[in-house]
């Protein structure tokens, strides 16, 4: 999970709710360094609505900010992620400004969309949200092979995962 991967590499973990209604959450998963927060995850999720019932008492603490895989994984359920796409895009001045480097604006940055799918057990799994992340470089690093996402065609990604990367698209710009 993403939270244990930033507490065991940064050292420090914590979710920032930047922003959420009741199908969308934009927020910074961050460590903190001398007094200041730097995004390490930058997360745009789109919930499938109505949660999945064995979800449920997940989903009103993840609803009130609680870390996503965390509360799910604490809450006993199983977990799977269906990568949608991988790729590259440039850090602009608002992921920049978020990790408190103004520096990474310019640099590139990984993207990833995926599916977050839960549930009781492996046979019962069900979307419970679509996920694009912007990753800071210190966090996952750009392989060489990988696409810019101008060059990954985006007519199978489906309307949850072009709604939840536009929006941090234009966050992260």
């Amino acid at each position: 999970m993403n939270s244990e991967q930033i507490l065991a590499r940064f050292g420090s973990y914590a979710v920032r709710v930047l922003h959420q209604d009741d199908h969308y959450r934009l927020a910074s998963l961050c460590s903190h360094h001398d007094g200041v927060d730097v995004c390490r995850t930058l997360a745009v999720t789109h919930f499938s609505t109505p949660a999945p019932a064995p979800l449920a008492n997940a989903d009103t603490l993840i609803r009130q900010g609680h870390s996503i895989g965390s509360t799910l994984k604490d809450a006993g359920l199983t977990l799977s992620r269906n990568m949608l796409v991988e790729g590259v895009t440039l850090c602009g001045d608002g992921f920049a400004q978020l990790a408190g480097e103004k520096a990474l604006a310019g640099s590139e940055l990984v993207i990833r969309v995926y599916e977050l799918c839960a549930g009781p057990e492996e046979s019962s799994l069900q979307v419970y949200a679509t996920i694009a992340e912007a990753h800071h470089p210190e966090h996952v690093v750009v392989n060489d092979d990988m696409l810019t996402l101008s060059d990954i065609p985006k007519a199978n990604w489906g309307a949850d995962a072009r709604g939840a990367l536009e929006k941090l698209l234009a966050t992260v710009a």
